[in-house]
């Protein structure tokens, strides 16, 4: 049976660091947390790709889990990815999570070696093995190198335990015959400038980076779509793409870091090799976002 909590616009959580990036700013994220709650996101995806999960330590993973839960008090869902390059590491953050009051878990495909397909099946059926959470599969071939078809996903969707996925590509006929093939498990469109085009094609909602500094926008897509009203979807899709599509021209990780300050919440720069915006990227940045999200946005 489909588990309902999973269901919903949940940011891909940003991380938090100190000014110096030696560390995790646990008060930086409880705050972005804090936020996010009171726009009304479903859920949280926490230390995946917008989480800067391939720069940060395992015990800075642990930390940043442990903040957002204490945050977030089991009021909403949190998601966490454990993915990591070695599997000891993705086990051992697997059961960290359980312990410490996560609801899922998710991972990408194994990273950076050509694996075979068996050799990501296995990866799945032990992560599903080592956990009574349900397991998101993150499915996101420009990232990872690594892109599976339709049956070879059918295959990992069938493993015990695994809960549904996070589809990141832009095949929604792929989508949709997942959907029709798995009704009962949840489905997310991870592409934030198609989250409509993902619901039309039957995910159960989003994940995505830029949530984290337009979730009210994201939530109403969402609402908008389930109320039927497809033409004030579409309209407020359209006005979330003019900021992605800004940040996208600058590099999305530090243009989301600087739209979380911009908008009156400061949040740091991302890790190195990560470079911060330059004064000219700054400025134009601020004024595609005053004229796109208004003014200080990101005030409660």
């Amino acid at each position: 049976m489909k588990q309902e909590f999973l269901k919903g616009i949940m940011p891909a959580l940003m991380t938090g660091f100190t000014d110096d990036g030696s560390g995790i700013d646990t008060v930086r994220v409880r705050r972005l947390v804090c936020h996010l709650m009171k726009q009304g996101v479903h859920g949280l995806y926490v230390g995946g790709s917008s989480g800067e999960m391939l720069l940060c330590s395992v015990e800075e993973r642990k930390q940043l889990l442990e903040a957002v839960l204490a945050e977030t008090q089991k009021k909403i869902t949190v998601i966490t990815h454990v993915g990591c390059a070695g599997m000891r590491d993705t086990l051992t953050l697997a059961r960290h999570a359980e312990a410490a009051g996560a609801n899922a878990l998710s991972s990408v495909t194994p990273l950076y070696f050509a694996y075979s397909f068996a050799e990501v099946k296995y990866f799945y059926e032990a992560l599903a093995a080592e956990t009574t959470l349900p397991v998101i599969i993150y499915n996101i071939p420009a990232r990872t190198g690594m892109t599976l078809n339709a049956a070879q996903l059918h295959e990992l969707l069938s493993i015990p335990n695994i809960g549904g996925m996070k589809f990141t590509a832009s095949d929604f006929f792929q989508l949709e015959r997942l959907r029709a093939d798995h009704p009962d498990q949840i489905f997310y469109n991870g592409s934030d400038e198609m989250l409509l085009s993902g619901l039309a094609a039957g995910a159960d909602g989003g994940i995505g980076t830029t949530y984290n500094f337009q979730a009210d926008r994201m939530l109403a897509i969402y609402d908008f779509y389930h109320k039927g009203e497809m033409q004030k979807a579409l309209a407020l899709q359209s006005q979330a793409n003019k900021i992605i599509e800004a940040a996208l021209s600058i590099g999305v990780m530090p243009a989301c870091k600087a739209l979380l300050e911009i908008g009156g919440l400061p949040y740091g720069t991302c890790r190195p090799p990560f470079l911060p915006l330059t004064a000219a990227q700054y400025t134009e940045l601020k004024k595609r976002a005053v004229d796109n999200l208004g003014i200080d946005y990101m005030r409660d």
